[in-house]
């Protein structure tokens, strides 16, 4: 969704997060982010030190603006969690699916992508940002899980070890894409691999059964 025009600062942080998302960190100049951005070049030094200072107001602005409200949609505490899981699979084909459209290629996860490529001290700085991002969106998933184990709705006993195996798989899953250009393993695996990890499968065949 276009955000409303905060003037120049804004322009090249929706630049940067599109340019490194279809392309990668290494392979985008600053020179590259003030043109695409119609932006001079000694603005883009007046709101940011570097390129990694760039980097990283992308992912917190991209977590404050999308993610947070994202997952507070899908994980509200009012949603079945099985239906939780069905919603949250279907939106991450959704987004894949938009932006294959608008950018020409698969994407993959941005988080994902941008901290594959990390190395040296600023990759470090970049690095740490990433595990923080994706640290605050494995929180909603651990409460979801937590209370999906509470109230009997999966059989899971450790909601660490759910959410590490979830965010391994989903991460895999995108990534792949991204570097196959390709949705056939997300549109083909993604939701009953998420079911089958959670033990949801398991308890709709039971269901089904019963019935």
């Amino acid at each position: 969704m276009p955000r409303p025009d905060k003037g120049t600062r804004q322009k090249l942080v929706d630049t940067a997060a599109d340019l490194i998302w279809i392309s990668s960190y290494g392979s985008v100049s600053v020179d590259d982010i003030c043109r695409a951005a119609n932006v001079k070049k000694g603005s883009f030094y007046h709101y940011f030190p570097s390129k990694a200072d760039l980097a990283i107001a992308a992912m917190e602005e991209h977590f404050a603006e999308d993610l947070e409200p994202y997952f507070q949609q899908v994980f509200a505490a009012n949603v079945p969690f099985a239906q939780q899981i069905e919603n949250f699979a279907d939106s991450i084909l959704e987004e894949q699916r938009t932006a294959q459209e608008k950018y020409g290629r698969v994407c993959g996860c941005p988080l994902a992508a941008l901290g594959s490529e990390m190395i040296g001290e600023e990759g470090q700085i970049i690095s740490a940002k990433v595990q923080e991002m994706f640290g605050k969106c494995q929180d909603y998933l651990k409460a979801a899980i937590s209370s999906a184990i509470a109230a009997n709705a999966i059989e899971a006993k450790d909601a660490d070890e759910k959410v590490r195996e979830l965010h391994d798989f989903i991460t895999g899953l995108m990534m792949m894409g991204r570097i196959n250009n390709t949705l056939d393993g997300l549109e083909h695996d993604l939701k009953p691999g998420m079911q089958r990890i959670l033990g949801l499968a398991v308890k709709q065949q039971i269901l089904k059964k019963s019935l």
